[in-house]
């Protein structure tokens, strides 16, 4: 009699357990897609070393938590992006890190602010000459794709004025 007694109690424990699990992913997931800010990963890109230009987040796929069908938030031109221009030198190198594991970073470089004509860069720096260049970073993760922009000023810097 005893024993069944416990084992009901441990039952309605375990129970218990797993209807709060499922409760915490529902809520996580809720949350999640109310400020998908919060959840999606953060980008940092450094030029030169030490120049960090405004990164605009220009659209994503994301799949919050559990859920099935991955979040869309609709992606915009970089004609439609609010970009600030930071200037830097020719030849800089350009690191881009996540603040979350990626599968795979491309970066695209187009040269003016109204130029969509981007090409693929195999050797992240900036170009020689001098001009403003806009770029395009998609990142693509296990749970979905973003797209970002950041606009560079390249120019040589005179140190003797």
């Amino acid at each position: 009699m005893q024993f069944k007694r416990k084992l009901k109690r441990y039952m309605f424990a375990l129970v218990m357990l797993v209807l709060s699990a499922y409760a915490t992913i529902f809520i996580k997931n809720y949350v999640d897609s109310l400020n998908p800010e919060k959840s999606l990963p953060i980008i940092n890109v450094t030029v030169g070393g030490y120049n960090q230009p405004a990164v605009a987040r220009a659209g994503y796929t994301w799949k919050f938590g559990s859920g099935l069908a991955p979040t869309l938030s609709p992606y915009i031109s970089a004609e439609d992006v609010p970009l600030m221009v930071t200037d830097c030198s020719p030849g800089e190198v350009i690191v881009v890190n996540f603040s979350t594991p990626y599968e795979l970073v491309t970066m695209y470089e187009t040269q003016g602010l109204a130029n969509n004509d981007f090409k693929q860069m195999y050797t992240w720096q900036t170009p020689m000459e001098e001009g403003i260049y806009v770029y395009k970073i998609q990142a693509e993760f296990e749970k979905g794709d973003i797209l970002y922009y950041f606009a560079l000023q390249v120019k040589q810097h005179n140190l003797m004025q």
